[in-house]
């Protein structure tokens, strides 16, 4: 009995090795394939690791190019396998010579390497425009109004100024000093960028004021745009009239009842002088610039752009408006970021007026034209990207 119970015994601890071993082979078996897994998750981490950094890479020729468009907004080189960190990157510029279809836009795009990875990027960026015209009047270092002088609101857009006329949103501001004084009323809003900068005297009005504001930066005009305006000068073949136009000083002046007519185009000038009841007209439908390095001076009755609406007349300046007569009319939008702007003697100005410096008297008014705000007049210089995807 004994016997038998000991062979059953040695039986058994055969078939348990077995067991053991086999389980030992399955355990192996199971490492292994942990092993194959981990090392196949290491290897399709690192692909994605690669992969992000090749997307990464590629973002950053294409930020690379907007940045080198922003300064030479008619580059088109392009760049090569420009290392960055671990990567390289390539970079294609195409303008509208490439593809008319781009118009003002320009198409980048980009391709990242890192390691095996690879990662294509395209994007569409275009200038930002530049919307100055957003006040009836704005003087950088001080505005100054007196003398029942006045400031109020239309739409040339939607009608006439007596149909769309507005007593708000004839807004002024300065990053200096504003004062009213002697019954100044002003049809909107008035804020300076300089605490304690505006001063409303007892008899003035306003909607609101507001001191310590965010300071409005005026962008220079490019003395690119200067130059152009020189080199393809629409004077004094786009003038139609009685008129004196000095072509190496390129001064434009018109005598007492002389009257002229522009054609749409962009003109140079430096100084531009209308004696009394002289007149400046734009051909209707037509869209005139005007560069000027001089003054502006305007004499009894006179009158520029009178029928037609601000928008039709851009005038931009270094040098200065002064309305030394009685019975002014002018229709147009003032830009000179330097110029010193004097307008007095019931002079009716139709648009806006963004200078250096602005005082108004004696009965003068502003009337800032609404559709102005949205009208965009020339580009910052700056590039930025309005659409991407990954190709």
């Amino acid at each position: 009995m004994k016997r038998k119970l000991a062979q059953i015994l040695r039986g058994n601890r055969g078939g348990a090795l077995i067991i053991v071993l086999g389980v030992l082979m399955m355990l192996i078996i199971a490492a292994l394939s942990a092993v194959d897994t981990a090392q196949q998750d290491i290897e399709l981490t690192f692909n994605q690791l690669h992969a992000d950094q090749a997307f990464y890479v590629a973002e950053a020729g294409l930020q690379q190019a907007i940045c080198k468009l922003g300064q030479h907004n008619l580059w088109d080189t392009g760049y090569v396998n420009v290392p960055f960190e671990q990567g390289v990157y390539s970079v294609a510029v195409i303008h509208s010579d490439i593809d008319s279809a781009l118009i003002d836009s320009v198409k980048i795009r980009s391709a990242g390497t890192v390691q095996q990875a690879h990662a294509n990027l395209e994007a569409l960026v275009v200038p930002r425009l530049s919307f100055p015209f957003g006040f009836a009047m704005f003087g950088d270092d001080s505005l100054m109004m007196t003398n029942s002088t006045c400031t109020d609101s239309y739409n040339s857009d939607s009608g006439t100024y007596l149909g769309t006329v507005l007593n708000e949103e004839g807004d002024i501001a300065s990053n200096g000093i504003i004062e009213l004084t002697n019954a100044a009323t002003v049809g909107g809003d008035v804020s300076s960028a300089d605490t304690g900068g505006v001063s409303v005297c007892a008899t003035c009005t306003a909607a609101d004021t507001a001191s310590g504001v965010e300071p409005f930066y005026l962008e220079p005009i490019p003395d690119s745009e200067f130059v152009y305006a020189h080199d393809y000068n629409s004077a004094p073949g786009g003038i139609s009239g009685g008129f004196t136009y000095d072509g190496i000083t390129h001064d434009l002046t018109l005598a007492t009842n002389q009257i002229i007519q522009l054609s749409g185009g962009t003109y140079y000038f430096n100084d531009m002088n209308l004696a009394s009841n002289s007149i400046i007209s734009i051909v209707p439908g037509d869209k005139v610039k005007i560069y000027m390095t001089g003054d502006l001076i305007l004499q009894n009755n006179t009158s520029v752009n009178s029928t037609g609406v601000a928008s039709d007349l851009l005038i931009f300046s270094s040098g200065s408006i002064h309305t030394v007569g009685m019975s002014i009319d002018i229709q147009a939008a003032f830009y000179g970021p330097d110029a010193d702007v004097v307008i007095n003697n019931g002079c009716e100005y139709y648009g806006s007026i963004i200078a250096g410096s602005v005082s108004i008297d004696n009965a003068a008014c502003v009337h800032y034209d609404r559709a102005l705000g949205t009208y965009p007049v020339s580009t910052t210089g700056e590039m930025i990207m309005i659409a991407w995807k990954e190709l």
